[in-house]
């Protein structure tokens, strides 16, 4: 027996005798905060969860899918009274353990906004006047001697959550 086989079976057996998974295609026609609604054929369906449970939680994960796209959507139920979108096509937004940190960056850009900073800095001179000696003078102050680097966004990037 191969794999798939064998965790068909396990399933199967979990579920009880008789019941099956139940999985359908849809296309989103709105979201409701944690819900949506979804059309099959011409059936429109309310209330199909965005998230495993209802729960509210300050860690949830809530991928909201575009108005429009396609999904699939399973079954809790073996019916349509207990659904939920299990993937999605185009997603609209992902808010990750409840959106308190704020959104994520745009890695190009920060790092050229920090590099611009950087050569300003590195380029900045004073202008200086001495008075109240025998030898006053004016002109422009050195340099910073001590140059700040450049970034490079490796520096800061965590690759393994992107957008």
């Amino acid at each position: 027996m191969d794999q798939y086989r064998r965790l068909r079976d396990n399933l199967m057996q979990m579920m009880g005798a008789g019941k099956e998974i139940t999985i359908w295609q849809g296309i989103v026609k709105s979201v409701e905060g944690t819900t949506c609604t979804v059309t099959f054929g011409t059936l429109d369906v309310e209330g199909v969860r965005l998230r495993a449970s209802l729960a509210e939680n300050e860690s949830h994960l809530l991928i909201v899918p575009k108005v429009g796209t396609a999904v699939v959507v399973g079954s809790l139920s073996n019916d349509l009274s207990l659904l939920v979108v299990l993937a999605v096509d185009e997603v609209e937004s992902i808010t990750i353990n409840g959106g308190k940190l704020g959104g994520l960056i745009n890695i190009e850009s920060l790092t050229q906004k920090i590099n611009e900073l950087v050569r300003t800095f590195n380029s900045h001179t004073h202008q200086v006047s001495t008075t109240g000696s025998a030898t006053a003078q004016t002109g422009t102050a050195a340099a910073v001697t001590s140059k700040a680097s450049e970034l490079n966004k490796s520096d800061y990037e965590d690759t393994k959550v992107t957008h």
